[in-house]
C-alpha cells in the first residue's frame, strides 16, 4: 500500500489554513461579546485574531488551490471603511478605537476574501465553540440555582458600568443577585447579548438543529428569558421553513400550534407565577397603544431623541451620553450617527452581500438584520455580522459541482 505523501501534505496544509482562519474569526467574534476572560486584554483580542488570520493568508499563498481571493471584494471593503471612518469622525471615539481601526479592517478584509464555500464551515465552527462553552457554563449555573456553594469574585466592566459576581463559568449581575432564579448570561455582559448571539448562530444552522451543539445553543437561548431573543428566534424558525421550501404551510401551522400551546401553558403552570409568563408573555401585552416590552429607551432619552429629530443634527448625529443606562436600539444608532450613518450602514450591508446565492436566504438575512437593528442597533459588531454574512451566502442543497460553479462566478 503506497502512501501519496504530497497529497497528505497538501491536505494537512489546507486544514491548518482553515483552522487558523476559523480561530481568528472565533476570537474576533467572542471579543465583540466581551466575555469576562477578555476584559483584561481589551482590544488586544483584535491583534491576536489578526495574527491568526495573517498566518492563514500567508500559508494559503503556498497552496495551489485558492482559499482566499481578491476578486469582487472592492465594494464590500470600501463600504466597511466608509462607515467605520465616518463613525470615528462623528463620534468622539477614544484613542483605542483609532488604534483598533486597521485591525478591524484587516479582519473584515479576510472575511470578504475567503471563498464563499468556507462560510458554512466557519458558522459551524463558531457554533460548536459556543456550544462547548455553554456545555460547561450551564451545568455550573444549575448548581448555583440549587444552592451548591461555588467560588466567586467581585468583578466590574467599564469602570463599574456593569458589576457582577463572577463564578468563572458564568456571571450574575449584581442588580439581580437577590432574584430567586436569575436569567442565564453565561460569561457575557447581559442575558440579551447571549440570547441574540445564540439565535443568530442558530440562524446559520439550517437543517442542523438536531446536532448536539445546536441543541445546547437552543437551551441557552431559552434560559436567557430575553424577549428580543425569543422574538428573533420565532422569526428564525419561520424563515428556516420558508428557505427550505418543503411543506412550508403545514410546518408553519405546526410551529404556530406549538407556540400557542407553550403560551397557554405559561398561564396555567403554577397559576401563572413562572418566568416565561412574567418575563416574556406579560411584556407582550399592549398598554396605552404600545407593547409593554417596548422599553429599549428611557423617557429622558425619548424626549432627547424627539428634540434631535427636529434639529439640524439629524444628518450627522449627536454625542451619546452613556451614563444614562438602559438605552439601546435603532434610536440610539440614529442619534449617534445621524441619517448619513444610517445610509452608510444600509449601503454596507447591501454591497457586502449583493452576490448572494439564494434569494430567500438573502431576504431572510435582511429581515432578521432589520429586527436586530430595531431592538439593539449594533449591526457592525462581529457577533452580528459574521452570522449574517455566512447566512447571506448560504446555498441550500448544494452539491460539489454547484459550489464550484458559484465560486467561479
Amino acid at each position: 500500500m503506497r502512501i501519496k505523501v504530497p497529497k497528505i501534505y497538501l491536505y494537512e496544509k489546507q486544514t491548518l489554513v482553515r483552522l487558523l482562519f476559523y480561530s481568528g474569526m472565533l476570537i474576533a467574534y467572542l471579543g465583540s461579546l466581551n466575555p469576562w476572560f477578555f476584559w483584561s486584554i481589551g482590544a488586544l483580542n483584535l491583534v491576536l485574531a489578526s495574527s491568526l488570520l495573517l498566518g492563514s493568508m500567508l500559508l494559503a499563498r503556498t497552496m495551489n488551490a485558492p482559499f482566499f481571493t481578491y476578486e469582487k471584494i472592492f465594494f464590500s471593503l470600501l463600504s466597511y471603511v466608509a462607515i467605520v471612518s465616518y463613525q470615528l469622525m462623528v463620534n468622539e471615539e477614544t484613542l483605542g478605537a483609532f488604534l483598533a481601526f486597521p485591525f478591524n479592517v484587516f479582519i473584515f478584509l479576510s472575511l470578504f476574501m475567503v471563498r464563499k464555500n468556507e462560510l458554512a464551515g466557519l458558522a459551524d465552527f463558531i457554533s460548536k465553540a459556543m456550544g462547548i462553552l455553554m456545555l460547561f457554563s450551564m451545568p455550573f449555573f444549575l448548581l448555583y440555582l440549587v444552592g451548591f456553594p461555588l467560588p466567586s469574585v467581585n468583578a466590574q466592566f467599564r469602570d463599574g458600568y456593569y458589576t457582577f459576581s463572577n463564578y468563572f463559568f458564568f456571571l450574575i449581575d449584581d442588580r439581580f443577585v437577590t432574584t430567586i432564579i436569575p436569567r442565564f448570561q453565561s460569561v457575557f455582559l447581559e442575558p440579551g447579548h447571549l440570547g441574540t448571539a445564540t439565535t443568530f448562530l442558530l440562524f446559520t444552522q439550517i437543517g442542523k438543529w438536531k446536532k448536539w451543539y445546536n441543541i445546547i445553543l437552543l437551551v441557552a437561548t431559552l434560559i436567557t428569558f430575553s424577549l428580543s431573543a425569543y422574538l428573533l428566534l420565532t422569526a428564525v424558525v419561520i424563515l428556516h421553513l420558508w428557505i427550505r421550501r418543503k411543506h412550508f404551510i403545514g410546518k408553519l401551522l405546526g410551529v404556530a400550534a406549538l407556540f400557542a400551546g407553550v403560551i397557554t401553558a405559561s398561564f396555567f403552570y403554577n397559576d401563572g407565577d413562572n418566568m416565561l409568563h412574567d418575563l416574556i408573555i406579560l411584556r407582550l401585552e399592549v398598554e396605552d397603544g404600545d407593547i409593554v416590552g417596548n422599553n429599549r429607551v428611557t423617557e429622558d432619552f425619548q424626549a432627547e431623541f424627539d428634540n434631535f429629530l427636529e434639529s439640524s443634527d439629524i444628518f450627522l448625529g449627536r454625542d451619546m451620553d452613556y451614563d444614562m443606562f438602559g438605552n439601546s436600539g435603532y434610536q440610539v444608532f440614529i442619534y449617534e450617527n445621524g441619517l448619513i450613518g444610517l445610509f452608510l450602514l444600509i449601503a454596507f450591508y447591501g454591497l457586502s452581500t449583493m452576490r448572494f446565492r439564494d434569494r430567500r436566504a438573502f431576504v431572510s438575512v435582511m429581515f432578521v438584520a432589520l429586527l436586530a437593528f430595531l431592538a439593539r442597533g449594533y449591526l457592525m459588531s462581529y457577533n452580528y455580522y459574521i452570522p449574517f454574512y455566512c447566512m447571506a451566502y448560504f446555498l441550500p442543497f448544494a452539491d460539489a459541482e454547484t459550489e464550484k460553479e458559484e465560486e467561479s462566478r
